[in-house]
């Protein structure tokens, strides 16, 4: 019951919507979990790393494909991967909760995070507008045609976007402020 009355008054006690944020995660049993086992951050770190290696070595290719390369590639074999890349995407957004709820002081007012945040909402914005779009155009396109400028903007905008998303998820620990 004391633990609970701390609870309650630490959020009570917090002068901005962070802090009651991250008081709020810290006094959960996930955040608890995450941070007191010895296992959950080393092993969230390697199923991250590994989601991003599927997310981003199928996306690549497709967006370089978009953009007027590898033209002897239809868009249709490649997007036969996708799914691959959706696992990967379900993967980091799984364990990047888990490191955001186990330690969220690292991440609320830490830059590198808010523009790692702000390049996965363009990515995920570029994506719907693709899909939307120009899906049906895209796998219409057959190998050695050249690619729209709808695609190559689209591609190129993708492309730009899932490398800051992993430049400023690197550059989380060095960001001014950062507790990592």
């Amino acid at each position: 019951m004391t633990q609970l009355k701390d609870w309650l008054d630490a959020i009570l006690a917090a002068s901005s919507f962070d802090e009651w944020l991250v008081v709020y995660l810290k006094a959960t049993w996930l955040s608890q979990w995450v941070v007191n086992s010895r296992w959950v951050w080393p092993i969230s770190e390697t199923l991250h790393f590994i989601g991003l290696a599927l997310l981003i070595g199928i996306i690549a290719p497709l967006d370089v494909r978009l953009m007027g390369f590898m033209r002897n590639v239809p868009l249709a074999a490649l997007r036969r991967l996708v799914p691959w890349a959706v696992a990967g995407f379900v993967i980091n957004l799984l364990t990047g909760l888990l490191f955001f709820v186990g330690t969220p002081e690292q991440y609320i007012d830490n830059e590198s995070w808010w523009l790692k945040v702000l390049f996965l909402v363009i990515a995920g914005v570029n994506m719907l507008l693709f899909e939307t779009t120009q899906r049906t155009r895209a796998l219409a396109m057959e190998a050695g045609a050249p690619a729209p400028a709808a695609f190559k903007v689209i591609g190129g905008v993708s492309l730009v976007s899932w490398l800051m998303v992993l430049y400023w998820g690197r550059m989380l620990p060095f960001a001014v402020g950062a507790s990592f």
